[in-house]
């Protein structure tokens, strides 16, 4: 509890409002010569920290600020997986985002009417699926999440694949009860995102983003025991490709609530 309220308090202080979410993190090279990422989950369960925000919004850069500050500390004292989500609604006041998808908006509204919310704003935090305002609040839902053993054990490979896309091959051990309520995502992230922003109420700052979800894969079933799938990424050419990262995320189709996850850099895979 002394680390959480420390850790609350350092970032609190800086929100007034890469993750560490895997274990047994390697690079290496199998016998075809193909540089891998190799990701394997923990004993305990890893929470998804979902923020949704917009370059849209004034309030938003010091979450987003948070969000990178709670990445940087989370290697020392916890273990999460977490995601941006850019939303699309706050495009029509003069500077649309373009990393806002209309379907982070839908996944924002039914996470609200999930936990019975009447409309959606920005900068909001879920972690496991479940409002958390406030930096305290999201640390102690991270702590409590982690101290809980985890009903599945996810391992993930990912290769580069044809000119600059990527091959993740990905093994879910599930043991948990009412299997058929859970999928799996695969998100392909970027950070070290620095934006002079044109128009709009962010008019003139330049802001930073980390986290920032450029891929969000549809849901893959999975059933009790052992899964297995393989997802395909291209990655366009202006992405960042040394500053992307990869995330499994197994949730509960309804409520979001986290069954387990794991998040890995891949620039081994574009290094050099």
């Amino acid at each position: 509890m002394r680390q959480s309220a420390r850790l609350a308090a350092v970032l609190t202080a800086a929100l007034c409002a890469a993750a560490a979410g895997a274990l047994n993190i390697a690079a290496a090279d199998d016998a075809l010569n193909e540089r891998a990422v190799e990701v394997t989950s923990g004993e305990f369960k890893t929470p998804v920290v979902e923020l949704y925000t917009s370059e849209g919004c004034s309030s938003c850069p010091p979450a987003d600020d948070w969000l990178r500050k709670l990445g940087a500390s989370l290697a020392h004292d916890f273990s999460a997986v977490l995601l941006a989500f850019h939303v699309d609604y706050w495009n029509y006041l003069g500077w649309p985002d373009p990393y806002s998808q209309p379907a982070f908006t839908d996944r924002q509204r039914h996470a609200a009417a999930n936990n019975r919310q009447r409309t959606i704003y920005t900068p909001a935090f879920l972690v496991d699926g479940r409002e958390a305002r406030g930096g305290a609040a999201v640390v102690r839902s991270i702590e409590s999440a982690n101290s809980q053993k985890a009903q599945a054990r996810i391992a993930v490979r990912v290769v580069r694949h044809g000119a600059g896309g990527i091959r993740a091959r990905i093994e879910v051990d599930n043991n948990a009860p009412g299997a058929a309520h859970y999928a799996a995502h695969v998100a392909v992230y970027e950070n070290g995102i620095t934006r002079r922003i044109g128009a709009g109420e962010n008019r003139g700052r330049t802001l930073r983003h980390d986290f920032v979800v450029r891929h969000w894969s549809a849901p893959i079933a999975i059933r009790r025991g052992a899964n297995r799938a393989q997802v395909e990424v291209d990655i366009p050419a202006d992405w960042n490709r040394p500053h992307l990262g990869l995330a499994v995320v197994v949730q509960n189709r309804r409520t979001f609530e986290t069954l387990q996850s794991v998040s890995a850099s891949l620039a081994e895979l574009f290094s050099g």
